[in-house]
């Protein structure tokens, strides 16, 4: 009878480490399909990355690394949810764009983040987007898209830059 209480209170206090590790995301999926792509990430990718880009936009989950913060185009000018650590890298939640599942919980324990006044860092130009995306068809099944060089989905638009403004008048 002891035995079996034993392993009722193991059991419970498993489940339940299981079910605490997920704070942050809606699903553990969702939650467990970014901690494999930083995973993938640091291994396949690049292993000199520390910080890491969640996007969600539409059905699409990307996850980006980096070198540095904010210095890859669309890391500067997003506007980031918060972040979390997992294993000495930092992963930045950026705000969805036209969600069509809401992957963040709604008190989520993201560490807020100050938006970035001032200059951004240095770019040597050596650093490129690259990383994991994902197509969410339900917030329990994620499909694996591409991994490895990113750039291709992350081109200029002509129509959504902005014109440099005119020189001051002499």
């Amino acid at each position: 009878m002891k035995n079996i209480a034993y392993l009722f209170i193991v059991l419970t206090s498993f489940l339940s480490c299981n079910q605490n590790e997920n704070s942050i995301f809606s699903s553990n999926d969702v939650y467990r399909a970014i901690i494999e792509g930083v995973d993938i990430a640091k291994t396949d990718i690049s292993k000199n990355d520390s910080i890491f880009y969640v996007f969600n936009r539409h059905d699409t989950l990307i996850i980006m690394s980096s070198e540095q913060e904010d210095i890859l185009q669309p890391t500067q000018t997003i506007k980031k949810e918060g972040y979390f650590r997992y294993n000495k890298n930092k992963i930045i939640v950026t705000k969805p764009y036209k969600p069509t599942f809401q992957i963040l919980k709604n008190e989520n324990n993201l560490v807020p983040i100050k938006e970035y006044e001032g200059r951004y860092p240095y770019y040597d130009g050596k650093d490129f987007q690259k990383g994991i995306i994902y197509k969410i068809k339900d917030l329990n099944h994620l499909e694996l898209i591409d991994k490895g060089n990113l750039t291709k989905y992350f081109y200029r638009i002509s129509e959504y830059e902005i014109p440099m403004p005119p020189a001051p008048a002499k």
